[in-house]
């Protein structure tokens, strides 16, 4: 893992701090191509919800870790700080996240969560912790999924194809 470190690259069982790190298969094995919901599914602290006929809030869904507001997580992709959105929170605590509904889950290698320390290594902004997104590097390959489903018998059909190519 990379994350929480400035050393070099470690093993989760060397770190100082524990580190939740989930790696291709796991992300697949979600059935879901919405990075969100792949981290609502895997990571125990992290939660979403889906606002209907809200503000702007239903398009840049808000998401806690740890149960504090959405912009106390730090977010980084393939380690580097992931800008905020331009959508600012009307009402509670007005919090301003980034939006992690950008990263499509066909694109990650891996996702490292770093929960406890986090504020102490990364700033304030990383108080609840900090999610790294490790886009996939490959060169060359690719992979190609198609998910079909319904809600219910002959009513809410759905499918879903998702991909990505190396150059």
């Amino acid at each position: 893992v990379v994350t929480g470190s400035r050393a070099r690259a470690r093993t989760v069982q060397d770190s100082a701090v524990p580190i939740d790190s989930y790696s291709i298969s796991e992300i697949r094995s979600v059935s879901t191509p919405d990075t969100m919901d792949v981290l609502k599914t895997l990571v125990p602290s992290y939660s979403v919800s889906r606002e209907s006929l809200s503000d702007g809030r239903t398009f840049v869904r808000p998401a806690t870790l740890r149960g504090l507001d959405a912009d106390k997580t730090l977010l980084l992709v393939n380690s580097k700080r992931r800008h905020r959105s331009a959508l600012v929170g009307t009402f509670g605590s007005g919090a301003q996240a980034a939006d992690v509904a950008v990263i499509p889950s066909a694109a990650l290698k891996s996702v490292e969560v770093l929960r406890d320390g986090a504020g102490a290594q990364y700033g304030s902004d990383a108080v609840a912790g900090v999610i790294n997104f490790i886009l996939n590097n490959n060169n060359s390959g690719g992979s190609l999924s198609v998910m079909a489903g319904e809600y219910y018998k002959g009513d809410g059909d759905t499918i879903i194809i998702t991909g990505n190519k190396g150059f």
